[in-house]
């Protein structure tokens, strides 16, 4: 099926109204009907493009975690060395989901409430972070700013950094602790790669 530009632009208009349905009411109390009447639209129009509400949320979160991943990884791109790509990945993540944490509260309590929810989302998400993370790893290796030794731990290493790493995004949204960030990831990163450095 081909799909036009006017029914993107139709598309792209259901994930904004639904997105911002979804930070205020959450997954739950939000309708078809809710979508359809604040875009000023019928039902119909919404069930064209998407099965169900279900759909439009993940299709919601998808577009929100491909932008924020983009974002960090663009930013990672441009970085020099290998530490600083880690570096500057993470903040640039972390600022960047800071700017989506209503969103990001509603999936995480989603995410509690309904294990249906999101898991094939979660899964590509990680996957993408994990082969970047491999990527910035090798890189380190290639330019000699990391051991060679670790070449063996490519499979398993991207995935301990990646993890780490959501457990300190976890930290700094529960616990409400955004004007610590730049340290506390600063100082988690040289953590980590103080054990891999040549």
């Amino acid at each position: 099926m081909i799909v036009t530009q006017k029914e993107e632009i139709v598309k792209d208009d259901i994930l904004k109204e639904a997105q911002k349905l979804f930070q205020q009411f959450g997954l739950k109390k939000t309708t078809m009907e809710d979508i359809a009447r604040s875009m000023g639209k019928g039902k119909s129009t919404l069930y064209y493009y998407y099965c169900s509400k279900e759909e439009i949320f993940d299709a919601v979160i998808s577009k929100e975690m491909a932008e924020v991943f983009n974002e960090a990884k663009d930013a990672a791109e441009k970085a020099q060395s290998a530490e600083d790509k880690l570096r500057v990945f993470t903040i640039t993540k972390i600022k960047a989901l800071q700017k989506k944490s209503n969103l990001y509260r509603v999936v995480r309590g989603e995410m509690q409430e309904n294990n249906r929810c999101m898991k094939h989302v979660h899964t590509e998400y990680d996957q993408q972070e994990v082969r970047l993370v491999k990527n910035i790893l090798s890189f380190g290796i290639k330019n000699g700013e990391f051991s060679s030794s670790i070449k063996k731990d490519l499979d398993i290493l991207p995935s301990v950094v990646v993890s780490s790493l959501r457990g300190l995004e976890f930290d700094l949204f529960a616990g409400n602790k955004y004007p610590k960030l730049e340290t506390r990831i600063d100082s988690i990163v040289s953590i980590m790669v103080k054990g891999i450095k040549k």
